[in-house]
């Protein structure tokens, strides 16, 4: 590292939560994955529902725990293949899946939550009903949501910006989930607003230099992230298109063939205002791979419903 870079960020306390479905299974394989600092400290956690029969409750009391026990031992011999002297703790939980997985991880100080990702479903519907959501919402540690097929660490992932302090934030803790030295390529989509309604009669030549005046604000508006990236020693391509921020992240996803989206979500205003508006409640349930959804810092009640 010279003088001049800043350090890279260390996952020391991840939390992942598995419902013992496919879904959960790929977050426990993609935990066995990333690369976790010396001595780190993984807590396995399945939550039961707190309302129900009392024999029946113990029955899935036993059955849970000696599942869980074997999930919890198949990652931490997965852990310690990989190179890692990680700590697996596995905690069967009663109560709302959302509100635990939060008490949790305030509690254990998390630096990343781990979810599965059923299907193509909406965002409502990602794990265990509404708790990705919830999650992603109310939670303050950025959350890994998996989907894809866990088949090694990320190799080729994709960063949407924009001008907000979050992408900070994003480009600032992406790396903890990468090997040293993987590149990034950046996203960002940019628009001509009244391009259509107020001039319709522009020929194309001066419909080219009216979409390039804000192409050039929008290389502007992104120096804060570039001179970031370069304090931190990552490489890093970018690639700045005309469009919906919805369709060009969709298609740079699939022509960069990614493996890990990330992205940033605004306070207080959940998944239908994350990044650049609306359109990324769309993206985070279209998207073909895994997504990292990290927060503003937070503030005062800035946590909570």
């Amino acid at each position: 590292m010279t003088p001049t870079q800043k350090p890279l960020p260390l996952l020391r306390t991840v939390l992942v939560a598995t419902d013992f479905s496919p879904a959960g299974a790929r977050a426990v394989h993609r935990t066995a994955r990333l690369p976790l600092a010396p001595g780190a400290a993984v807590t396995l956690v399945h939550a039961l529902p707190g309302r129900a029969p009392r024999e029946f409750v113990e029955q899935a009391r036993e059955r849970a725990a000696r599942t869980l026990a074997v999930v919890a031992q198949e990652l931490h011999a997965s852990i310690h293949d990989a190179g890692s002297n990680a700590s697996v703790e596995a905690r069967l939980v009663f109560g709302k899946p959302a509100p635990t997985l939060e008490r949790l991880a305030q509690t254990a100080g998390s630096d990343l939550i781990v979810l599965g990702r059923h299907g193509r479903r909406p965002v409502r519907d990602l794990f265990l009903g509404s708790t990705a959501e919830h999650v992603i919402r109310y939670g303050l540690p950025p959350v890994l949501v998996v989907h894809g097929l866990v088949e090694d660490r990320y190799r080729r992932p994709l960063v949407a910006v924009d001008a907000e302090e979050t992408s900070l934030r994003v480009v600032d803790f992406l790396p903890a989930l990468l090997e040293p030295r993987t590149p990034l390529r950046l996203v960002h989509a940019y628009e001509s607003p009244l391009e259509y309604m107020v001039f319709p009669g522009l020929t194309l030549e001066e419909r080219a230099r009216y979409r390039e005046r804000f192409k050039d604000s929008a290389l502007r508006e992104l120096r804060p992230i570039h001179r970031h990236l370069d304090a931190l020693g990552l490489h890093y391509r970018q690639a700045l298109e005309h469009g919906s921020p919805y369709s060009i992240i969709l298609k740079e996803a699939r022509r960069h063939r990614a493996d890990l989206l990330a992205l940033g979500t605004q306070a207080r205003s959940g998944l239908s205002r994350i990044l650049l508006g609306s359109v990324a409640t769309d993206v985070i349930r279209e998207a073909g791979c895994d997504v990292l959804v990290v927060r503003p810092p937070a503030t005062d009640g800035a946590a909570g419903p």
